[in-house]
């Protein structure tokens, strides 16, 4: 006779997931996709905010806001993982995780990121990220960066530009590592048609205003002899310039429905950044069907097929910036066939579903071997 005992629990997964400029859209998208789904797993969200409104840590006097965002970031990791024992962990925002270090390496645990610190070092003033100014300090933390990459079971880098920093800065083994693109929602973003109506609409968007270029497009509108376009600059930074064909937008966030429709109504992105890691914003021009110019550094020229999706331009170079942008304002079928191949690529690599079960089913195999 054979006597059935309660059934196994599925596997209970934290996921540590920041809401960090840049990284939101990526949170949003994973909860979006895992809430909408079945799952043969438990997840737990464990959310880094870094800010709480009215919070004990943000009303402590005489401590720099720095250093209350990282108390903040730490208590949220710390309070996420008392809800375990976790099964396993996915970290998409190391740099909580190895300051913090307290609890993670207990538990088998994945990485899924778009920089290494190094990495963001070599951009200097652009993101404003230093080793330590004590040698002896900066070797710790990068003795400790070490061990926690080198820990994960498998790390999915954004890019190859990652992959290769995580091999020669940080000794990782090349066999645990796996290049896999974010993804976004393509339902969210559809392909539309953009038809002209004698006006080029060209979209901006960039949180950082300078860094991501945006001045350059700037200095581009008032020297240009071009009459027929009009540019919507999407940025939380002011922008002291008034011109009848710049209009600016301040108050637009991730998957805002106003910011969708401006996508849907532009006919090419241009995003002449300095330093990037990524570009989800990138990316998501390129599902509504825009062409994107944009600014080769760090992992952002494995976005972009130049020539066949957009153009990938020299960063902070005006003349190269004039030259590929105003040849798509005299070319309305060149606009129309690179925004076409842009939405098939997306299709291709940016499914955010496709990715997402991409990873989940390479964490079930590791944990099966």
């Amino acid at each position: 006779m054979v006597t059935l005992g309660k059934p196994i629990p599925p596997p209970k997964m934290g996921l540590i997931f920041s809401t960090e400029v840049g990284l939101k859209t990526q949170y949003q998208n994973w909860r979006s996709s895992l809430d909408a789904q079945a799952l043969s797993r438990r997840p737990e969200w464990i959310v880094i905010d870094w800010y709480q409104e009215n919070g004990w840590i943000e009303r402590l006097p005489f401590l720099p806001a720095e250093l209350k965002v990282r108390l903040r970031s730490q208590q949220q990791l710390l309070n996420g993982l008392r809800k375990g024992p976790f099964d396993y962990l996915l970290i998409a925002a190391p740099t909580v995780a190895y300051t913090q270090g307290s609890g993670i390496g207990k538990t088998p645990y994945f990485i899924t990121l778009d920089t290494t610190p190094q990495l963001l070092y070599r951009f200097g003033d652009l993101y404003g990220k230093y080793p330590s100014a004590l040698g002896w300090v900066e070797a710790l933390k990068e003795n400790k960066r070490r061990r926690f990459f080198r820990g994960a079971q498998t790390l999915f880098a954004w890019s190859q530009w990652v992959a290769q920093s995580l091999t020669d800065d940080y000794g990782v083994d090349p066999a645990r590592i796996q290049v896999i693109p974010p993804g976004i929602d393509l339902s969210r973003w559809p392909y539309v048609e953009h038809p002209l109506d004698g006006t080029v609409h060209l979209l901006f968007v960039g949180g950082n205003f300078e860094r991501k270029g945006g001045d350059l497009l700037l200095a581009w509108a008032q020297q240009t002899q071009k009459t027929n376009w009009h540019l919507h600059l999407v940025t939380k930074d002011p922008v002291l310039l008034s011109h009848p064909r710049v209009t600016v937008y301040n108050d637009l966030s991730s998957n805002d429905p106003r910011l969708i429709a401006l996508y849907q109504r532009a006919h090419a992105f241009v995003l002449p950044t300095r330093a990037d890691c990524y570009s989800l914003a990138g990316i998501e021009a390129m599902a509504t069907g825009l062409p994107v110019l944009l600014g080769k550094t760090g992992g952002t020229g494995e976005i972009i097929d130049h020539g066949k999706t957009g153009y990938l331009l020299e960063p902070g170079s005006l003349p190269d910036l004039t030259q590929h942008l105003e040849a798509l304002l005299e070319s309305p079928e060149q606009l129309a066939a690179l925004g076409r191949a842009a939405r098939a690529e997306a299709e291709a690599r940016f499914d955010v579903h496709q990715n997402i079960q991409r990873i989940l089913s390479a964490i079930e195999q590791s944990r099966a071997s």
